[in-house]
């Protein structure tokens, strides 16, 4: 079985036990608050908006959800007539910002910046405040990209065989840099390593700068590395992709191959983001985000942005979106089983 170095159970001391307290007294908020939700009064269709929008991200500034969230908020805010502001609420593997939406006034001034995230931590953790299918309402997706298998570019692996050969005859040997444990890219080299018939080991970390850092310094083996991330240090030569993992070829990177067509058939993996709000929020002003994010998302320098960085806007309805996070929940629920994670 794949090995971790990075478990809830091992860190539930120092500073660990702070997030988990948070997360107690986060639940107990939650709950009270969703007895008296149903209760409070909600914005009405007609005037909506009337006053500034938040957009909640989970993330610290200047990862790629925070990035996504800052291109549409400008554009967003004009055609609403109203400001949008990103709020930073980071912590808990994204889920102090979410329950703060999903707590929320369900009246549309309170948007989430989700992210894979959402998908993954109903599977490796317990203390949950809220039911993402329960108490959020998929808005839009606004991008899905694909990600970059990344090792230094004096790495001896020079392609995903010889990754697996090298895996195969060196059980546990390499070592992956992941953002978290239980992240997207976490979870999606978990599912390849599976998948591939192979160990390694996994090295958690607080973000993905600090990935990056430890793999162009030769700490770890190699990462996967979403492909806007790994965009500069492959245009500076400091890294190199051996495959992506996408269905796909990049058009961007079209001599890089696919993950699947490089021995590991139908592997294909990606980090997402998309706007959500509190359930209860009037189907009204749902469809007038979605409207007018669905806009924005088509606009030349939106389109520019994916072009550059390899990735597509994804579901362009909240139907769409619902059933491609209902798809995911159970996608990495089936990996977590089988892989031997257990919510913590």
């Amino acid at each position: 079985m794949i090995t971790f170095f990075t478990r809830f159970k091992a860190q539930r001391s120092g500073k660990h036990s702070l997030i988990w307290l948070t997360l107690s007294l986060l639940c107990l908020s939650v709950n009270a608050f969703a007895q008296n939700k149903g209760s409070l009064s909600t914005a009405t269709p007609n005037n909506y908006p009337d006053h500034p929008i938040k957009l909640i991200v989970p993330y610290a500034a200047g990862g790629a959800t925070d990035v996504m969230a800052r291109l549409i908020t400008p554009r967003l805010s004009s055609a609403l007539g109203q400001s949008v502001i990103v709020e930073n609420r980071p912590g808990a593997a994204t889920v102090i910002g979410t329950a703060l939406v999903a707590s929320a006034p369900a009246d549309g001034y309170t948007l989430l910046q989700g992210s894979a995230a959402l998908a993954i931590t109903p599977s490796t953790m317990s203390k949950i405040p809220y039911d993402v299918q329960r108490d959020l309402i998929p808005v839009i997706q606004t991008s899905s990209q694909a990600y970059a298998v990344l090792v230094r570019a004096d790495s001896p692996i020079k392609s995903v065989q010889d990754l697996i050969i090298y895996a195969r005859a060196n059980p546990k040997k390499l070592t992956f840099g992941t953002p978290g444990f239980g992240s997207s890219g976490h979870m999606s080299t978990e599912l390849f390593c599976l998948e591939a018939g192979i160990q390694m080991t996994s090295i958690a970390y607080k973000g993905d700068n600090p990935v990056m850092t430890d793999l162009l310094g030769g700490h770890i083996d190699l990462s996967f590395v979403t492909m806007s991330a790994a965009m500069p240090h492959l245009k500076s030569g400091q890294a190199r992709a051996i495959a992506v993992t996408s269905a796909k070829r990049s058009p961007r990177m079209p001599e890089i191959p696919t993950v699947a067509e490089s021995g590991v058939p139908n592997f294909e993996a990606s980090s997402w983001n998309g706007i959500l709000v509190a359930t209860g929020t009037a189907p009204a002003i749902v469809k007038r985000l979605e409207k007018e994010i669905a806009t924005i998302l088509k606009t030349p320098e939106l389109q520019q942005w994916y072009a550059d960085n390899s990735a597509t806007t994804g579901a362009q309805t909240s139907e769409q979106f619902g059933e491609m996070i209902r798809q995911s929940m159970q996608k990495w629920a089936l990996l977590a089983k089988s892989i031997g994670i257990k919510p913590d």
